[in-house]
């Protein structure tokens, strides 16, 4: 399941790599990432989400859970 605490670290690390001028930089998030947590990692910095568990499983379709996870994220800022 997801951290709580990495969302400041992940903030954190966005934080350095614009001050380094590598704001290109993809940052990765993997672990409890789902259509709850995936928003506030996004907007945290985090520009790839690992979400296995989000989307296999028997909640929905694969296409459902990857657009509730779309849905969570919509309209948050990239980095």
């Amino acid at each position: 399941s997801y951290i709580p605490n990495s969302t400041r670290r992940i903030a954190r690390i966005r934080e350095m790599l614009d001050r380094l001028g590598r704001s290109a930089v993809e940052l990765e998030v993997d672990g409890g990432i789902n259509p709850n947590t995936a928003a506030e990692v996004a907007s945290a910095g985090a520009t790839i989400l690992v979400a296995g568990s989000a989307i296999f499983n028997n909640k929905g379709s694969v296409g459902e859970n990857i657009a509730a996870l779309r849905r969570s994220i919509a309209g948050v800022a990239s980095p």
